[in-house]
């Protein structure tokens, strides 16, 4: 009788097989959004729950992992590596890739509400500049969860503004790929809370 590869010692004995561990998956999470103060007469919260639902993707969350480097010095022909004595930044860069969608035929209100944040802080049409207060919005929330929707990992960010906006560069006529819009945020601080 020929033996099964799947009741092995090395697959049997596998914690992850016998108490039914699940895999992390990157794709589920969701965003939580608030904006500015001096936006949010114009965006109400269901506006922001229809933003957090264009959300395709999150980059640049490793950097929450905040470190102190190294540096090397000579000694005698070899290297000799220290820590350095504080960390360099203790900010948060990030981006948030969105679906782009008309909403009631022309309105691109995912486009509209970063491009007047983002010109918060000095609008190119009228010369004016805002002072940071006005330009951040209090939280941002991220939360990771399993399949069944239990959040394992939440990420609040503190004093959230928008630095870049991508992906309305080019027209193409060649092209049938719906746009996508790139928004650059950055955040002074943050909390990481692990289940």
């Amino acid at each position: 009788m020929a033996i099964q590869v799947s009741h092995l010692p090395h697959v049997s004995n596998t914690k992850v097989w016998r108490d039914r561990w699940d895999p992390m998956h990157s794709s589920i999470f969701s965003v939580e959004f608030t904006v500015p103060f001096v936006l949010r007469g114009e965006y109400d919260s269901e506006e922001m729950c229809v933003l957090s639902l264009q959300v395709l993707s999150v980059e640049g969350l490793d950097g929450l992992q905040k470190s102190v480097g190294i540096y090397t010095q000579k000694y005698l022909g070899t290297d000799v590596a220290f820590f350095n004595p504080k960390i360099d930044n203790t900010t948060i860069d990030f981006n948030i890739t969105f679906n782009l969608n008309l909403r009631n035929v022309s309105d691109a209100y995912v486009y509209k509400i970063f491009k007047e944040w983002y010109n918060l802080m000095y609008d190119m049409a009228t010369g004016v500049r805002a002072i940071k207060d006005m330009c951040c919005a209090e939280t941002m929330n991220i939360y990771e969860a399993n399949r069944d929707g239990t959040i394992w990992r939440q990420i609040t960010f503190r004093n959230v503004f928008v630095t870049s906006i991508q992906g309305m560069n080019s027209l193409d006529y060649t092209s049938s790929d719906p746009r996508t819009l790139s928004v650059g945020l950055h955040a002074d601080y943050w909390e990481e809370i692990l289940a």
